[in-house]
């Protein structure tokens, strides 16, 4: 079974009118987790990201920069700072709906994944609606299948996980010079390494190791 997983980046801590800076998303299969070729960190390939216009949002749209946010950026590394300036081809709302479409059309997605349901999609769902769309991207993504990471790692952990965003693969030092903070697409892809090692522990299966 193929589900999605998305993570927006954004410019604002209130989902229903900030400003987006890019939004990753990744089509990942279960079926796949529990295979002999399981999810590694070479599948951050695999990842795809829209970059969006923060300028046109505001511009157009009224949507918010907060000062408190934009402070928070700027005490990010060079690498991660670099990562969200503006830049001449990042998508206005209009060509970004029309390409988040193209790419879940033909996905075959069952549930969609977000690591906090009151914000991502909520942050999705404004953008399509502010063209006339809401009704076309639920006609892909159904409302009432999205799903949130924190609570399905919560609950396997029968709600006393100290960590929800635990080291997803057996070599924990190796994963820390790896993974990279502030950065969408690697943490969709860490959620879906979290989600493969529960179901591969729970399967007695060997976890992934970098």
């Amino acid at each position: 079974m193929k589900d999605l997983i998305i993570d927006f980046e954004t410019m604002g801590t209130e989902p229903t009118n900030c400003a987006a800076i890019d939004v990753s998303a990744m089509v990942f299969d279960w079926d796949r987790m529990l295979s002999s070729n399981p999810y590694t960190v070479k599948d951050i390939k695999d990842t795809r990201t829209f970059k969006l216009s923060v300028g046109d949002q505001v511009q157009n749209y009224g949507w918010k920069v907060e000062q408190s946010v934009i402070d928070f950026w700027l005490q990010q590394s060079k690498e991660v700072r670099a990562r969200i300036k503006p830049k001449p081809d990042d998508l206005t709302v209009e060509a970004f709906v029309k390409e988040f479409h193209d790419y879940i059309i033909d996905a075959g997605v069952k549930h969609w994944w977000s690591r906090s349901n009151t914000f991502d999609p909520v942050i999705l769902t404004r953008l399509f609606d502010s063209q006339g769309k809401k009704e076309h991207l639920y006609s892909y993504l159904k409302y009432y299948l999205v799903r949130d990471t924190r609570t399905y790692i919560d609950a396997k952990f029968n709600f006393e996980n100290k960590k929800n965003g635990f080291c997803p693969v057996a070599n924990e030092s190796a994963w820390e010079t790896t993974f990279k903070p502030h950065d969408s697409s690697w943490d969709i892809l860490a959620d879906v390494l979290r989600l493969q090692a529960i179901v591969r522990a729970e399967n007695d299966l060997e976890q992934v190791v970098l």
